[in-house]
């Protein structure tokens, strides 16, 4: 409730605490500062207490008390389960474990694609980009393709509707595409 003076004090009656109030877009800003902070808190961690692991995404999602922190690594001799223990033994030991139920386990066959190194690997294959509302033509909110170029600026995608250049900064999130062949061979997609 505004003031009766006009100077934009929200407060509850009968409370000296401010009222918050969030617009749908802080939310969303809110949830992705979030996101990047525990997603660089576990890569930072990673790089020192297991610097063989390659972090291909950090999400949490939930509620505070009951959120959960869903871990995929990678590793160049694979993934197994005592690699995926010793990751969340080095997340309970940095506390993490304390604010979060985690979960920790291997890309699968459709890996995240997160930076440089993850979209260099992943040239000639098939991928999908989430992107930011505005950034392609007709309001599409995700390209498919082949990736074919990579630069800190931008990735270049050879899509169904042509060649997509799309703005690194743009990208809300990314990963590689299971092709399906068919019996002669050629893909089915």
């Amino acid at each position: 409730m505004r003031s009766p003076e006009g100077n934009g004090d929200t407060r509850r009656s009968g409370s000296k605490d401010p009222l918050f109030l969030w617009h749908e877009s802080n939310r969303s800003t809110l949830k992705t500062t979030l996101a990047t902070g525990i997603e660089k808190q576990v890569e930072d961690l990673l790089a020192q207490e297991l610097p063989e692991v390659d972090l291909r995404a950090a999400t949490a999602r939930g509620r505070e008390g009951s959120a959960v922190l869903t871990v995929f690594i990678d590793h160049p001799d694979g993934v197994d389960h005592e690699l995926c223990v010793k990751v969340t033994r080095a997340l309970e030991g940095a506390g993490i474990r304390d604010r979060y139920a985690v979960e920790v386990s291997s890309p699968g066959p459709e890996p995240p694609l997160r930076v440089t190194r993850h979209f260099l690997a992943a040239v000639g294959g098939q991928v999908k980009l989430l992107v930011k509302p505005g950034t392609l033509a007709a309001g599409a909110k995700s390209v498919s393709g082949t990736l074919t170029g990579v630069t800190e600026e931008s990735l270049t995608v050879e899509s169904s509707a042509g060649v997509v250049v799309v703005p690194r900064d743009a990208v809300r999130g990314a990963r590689m595409v299971k092709v399906q062949c068919g019996d002669d061979g050629r893909s089915l997609k």
